[in-house]
């Protein structure tokens, strides 16, 4: 019997295999929008507001792209502070992480109802991957966690194995999507290569009308070889020399500076503190008018 549970599985299986393991995994987002349809509620589920307070060290894959110092901070066990954060942002996150928690709830139940009409697939959110895991994870002290996996069974036995990442866009970011954006590709190769899964889908999930990327290419796609062989680890082991010389590599500054729990000490140019609240509309006190 043919599978498509792991990276080799891509090598060695004949091309129409996999063509084949590609399109059922192309209807995880059908079959989505036929659960949703018959969805009468009456569930709840809890959103996990994670932070960078406590973190362990090692490397974690949402800190890999953009400026290489927040990863040797988190290596280094350096202390990660509120400070002066762009709040806006703070509010952002958090919505994304009630949209994530939304959406893995609705794939489990999916999957039961899948199963009502029997196709075997069930859905783990949140699947660790930690040094006494996995085996490069060890490798590279990788601490972080996929959002969810897709997997299909037949007679007891898994033959398809599709991870499942989200990321949420205002209704201006997602119009600009025509693929998954070169962070994000980075960010989940190194899911795909801890957790030795073939394929991937990015869902992006649009918060002003509740639309998302299905799952088809470009959105859907295989482990890149190349990616992780020629950027990911020779950026991975830059980290670990830079951690173990204690030494930190050039800072690279951003928009992602205003939310950073290293701006306390790293100090760059362009972070700004950026105020929200009642003082940014309301000047005056004396504007308000009781109604009597």
């Amino acid at each position: 019997m043919w599978k498509l549970t792991s990276i080799a599985d891509l090598e060695t299986n004949p091309p129409e295999v996999n063509k084949n393991f590609v399109a059922q995994a192309m209807g995880l987002s059908t079959w989505y929008d036929q659960w949703k349809q018959q969805d009468m509620g009456g569930y709840t589920y809890t959103v996990d507001v994670v932070g960078s307070k406590g973190r362990s060290g090692g490397i974690h894959a949402s800190e890999i792209s953009n400026c290489p110092r927040k990863a040797v901070y988190t290596m280094t066990g350096t202390e990660a502070r509120p400070g002066e954060k762009n709040v806006g942002m703070q509010r952002r996150f958090n919505l994304g992480h009630a949209v994530h928690a939304m959406l893995q709830k609705e794939f489990e139940l999916m999957c039961s109802w899948m199963n009502q009409e029997k196709v075997v697939i069930d859905f783990k959110d949140e699947v660790a991957i930690h040094p006494k895991l996995q085996e490069v994870a060890e490798q590279w002290d990788l601490h972080s966690s996929c959002d969810g996996i897709f997997t299909f069974w037949h007679m007891g036995n898994p033959y398809l194995r599709v991870g499942l990442e989200i990321k949420t866009k205002s209704a201006l970011e997602y119009e600009k999507l025509t693929s998954p954006e070169p962070m994000h590709f980075e960010q989940t190769c190194t899911y795909m290569a801890a957790l030795d899964l073939p394929l991937m889908w990015t869902l992006y999930y649009n918060k002003s009308n509740s639309n998302y990327t299905n799952s088809e290419p470009p959105y859907l796609f295989k482990f890149d070889k190349h990616l992780w062989h020629t950027r990911l680890k020779p950026r991975f082991s830059s980290f670990h020399q830079h951690a173990q010389q204690n030494k930190l590599p050039d800072r690279v500054e951003g928009f992602y500076c205003s939310w950073c729990p290293y701006t306390w000490t790293c100090q760059p140019k362009n972070a700004q503190t950026r105020r929200h609240g009642a003082s940014a509309t309301l000047k005056n006190p004396g504007m308000l008018r009781i109604a009597r």
